[in-house]
């Protein structure tokens, strides 16, 4: 199109070629009004044939996967990321309860000896002893005195 335009554009004298020369009838070029106004309006408003292909050859789930897929992804890597945040939270929850748990354990095994100790303790003969003859204001047997139990029979 630009070749034709060249070869049919009028030549100055040296060759060059000159600027198409506008008609100097004193009037202004009109602009285009009525029906031809609301066409070249109309025209420029319209969307390239390329992209009216594309929409057209797309299902309606491919144009919405196509105008959605980054929100969509934005949306996936956002639950992915919770789900792992609640995981690692549950972990770190679980392992400070086994922690407590493990303490509260130990307490429990130290007063668990605490108390066979105490038990031993009061079964020992010189505890039991001790006990009698102090708390209880008992005395020993003199070791000559003898006594004779008789039977019931």
């Amino acid at each position: 199109m630009i070749e034709a335009d060249l070869r049919t554009r009028p030549r100055s004298d040296n060759g060059v070629l000159s600027r198409p020369r506008r008609a100097t009838t004193g009037t202004r070029a009109r602009r285009p009004t009525g029906v031809t106004a609301l066409l070249l309006r109309n025209l420029r408003r319209t969307p390239p044939a390329a992209l009216e292909w594309q929409d057209a050859r797309l299902p309606v789930l491919g144009r919405l996967w196509a105008n959605f897929w980054l929100p969509s992804i934005l949306l996936a890597g956002c639950l992915v990321a919770m789900v792992y945040l609640l995981q690692t939270s549950g972990v770190a929850t679980t392992g400070y309860d086994i922690q407590s748990l493990q303490l509260q354990r130990d307490d429990w095994q130290l007063r668990n000896e605490q108390l066979h100790f105490e038990l031993a303790k009061r079964r020992s003969l010189t505890w039991i002893d001790a006990e009698a003859t102090g708390r209880l204001g008992m005395v020993r047997p003199e070791p000559t005195a003898l006594v004779y139990l008789r039977s019931g029979r």
